[in-house]
């Protein structure tokens, strides 16, 4: 079994124009109704996000529908997914309740549009942290979520487990990638500097893209290793037709994106974040988190709001961490359900796992 970092971003049916689609309110979301965003820049010039997502009670967050695991957890209706429990928390640290959402369907070639403009509060949709994107778009990263590198999904009858042994073979191939995203740019920089006898087909949309894979119009499909897990899994004819190469040619930081012109907002998003590692790191689950809260250590009490002050920083209450543990759960509980030993995919947690085991998932004191 192929076990890398994680699992990838999800890619939705092209719209020609720059359109939003949002899940209804709630989580309802199985019911396939839809809704429009309706939340205009007006709100945003005079309210900070957090105002307005409050006087909306309701938390407008776009998310990758390929992270959403086929099948249901908690409760009817809801529906799984690693960067939408990612949502949840934000939703119950802010709203104190973690179904007071919209899920808002983007193509990637307009959900940093949709941030900028306010359409969205909060893009936690796998989309990779990188110099131009903070630095030239409006947005910030405001933490990573999924350690993830680019990889590679090709049918066995290729014949290579690497790219590199195309050319002594005399073989040709054709990489099937999804147009404005990072995977295009690293596959074109990679077949450059390699001088690999590889030509790129870029389309769109992710159905076009999947149709030409399977029609073997292209060879290859390069996308988040994670995501080709999944791939090869679901959405393959036979699975064991098909198999990941051994090349990982970038480093995939994912994680969740806010506007760069409300820093406060910006704070509650990282924090939401670090408060899952947080509470990993200090052994705090949904199952043993009232009982910590009583009689637990200082700084488990501390994090969990039995002493005054975790909320003010943030402009919240001092529950909210206690929220996001209780409705959604700490990292571990968010990976191994979504992506881990609980779910269909079984991914080991490489970088994903805590700092003092090997991985990079660390959080700063919560002091």
């Amino acid at each position: 079994m192929f076990t890398p970092p994680f699992l990838r971003t999800a890619h939705v049916t092209a719209l020609a124009l720059f359109t939003l689609c949002t899940l209804v309110a709630h989580d309802a979301i199985s019911q396939g109704v839809t809704q429009s965003v309706t939340r205009g820049e007006a709100d945003n010039a005079v309210h900070s996000t957090l105002q307005t997502v409050k006087k909306h009670d309701q938390l407008n967050c776009s998310t990758a529908g390929h992270l959403n695991t086929p099948r249901e957890y908690s409760q009817p209706g809801t529906i799984a997914g690693f960067d939408r429990d990612f949502c949840r928390a934000i939703a119950a640290a802010v709203l104190k309740d973690k179904s007071k959402i919209n899920f808002v369907q983007l193509v990637p070639q307009n959900r940093f549009q949709a941030l900028q403009e306010g359409a969205v509060d909060v893009l936690v949709r796998s989309t990779t942290w990188t110099l131009s994107r903070d630095g030239s778009l409006g947005v910030h990263f405001a933490a990573v979520n999924f350690y993830d590198g680019q990889g590679f999904v090709a049918r066995k009858s290729l014949g290579v487990k690497n790219l590199l042994e195309l050319k002594p073979l005399g073989k040709k191939a054709t990489a099937c990638v999804e147009d404005s995203t990072t995977s295009k740019d690293n596959i074109a920089e990679y077949i450059r500097d390699h001088d690999l006898p590889i030509s790129l087909m870029a389309f769109g949309a992710f159905e076009e893209l999947r149709y030409a894979f399977f029609t073997e119009r292209c060879d290859l499909f390069s996308s988040d290793q994670s995501f080709l897990v999944e791939f090869r899994t679901k959405e393959t004819p036979v699975a064991d037709d098909y198999m990941i190469l051994e090349d990982v040619i970038s480093k995939e930081p994912l994680g969740a994106a806010v506007r760069d012109d409300d820093a406060g907002w910006f704070n509650i998003v990282r924090w939401t974040v670090f408060a899952t590692i947080q509470a990993e790191e200090l052994g705090i689950t949904s199952n043993n988190i009232d009982t910590l809260r009583k009689s637990g250590t200082a700084a488990q009490r501390r994090f969990l709001g039995s002493e005054a002050g975790i909320g003010k920083a943030l402009g919240l209450d001092d529950d909210w961490a206690y929220r996001i543990v209780k409705q959604v759960g700490n990292y571990a509980e968010i990976f191994e359900r979504n992506l881990g030993k609980d779910s269909d995919f079984k991914l080991d947690r490489g970088l994903n796992a805590l700092w003092t085991d090997g991985g990079l998932m660390y959080a700063p004191p919560f002091h």
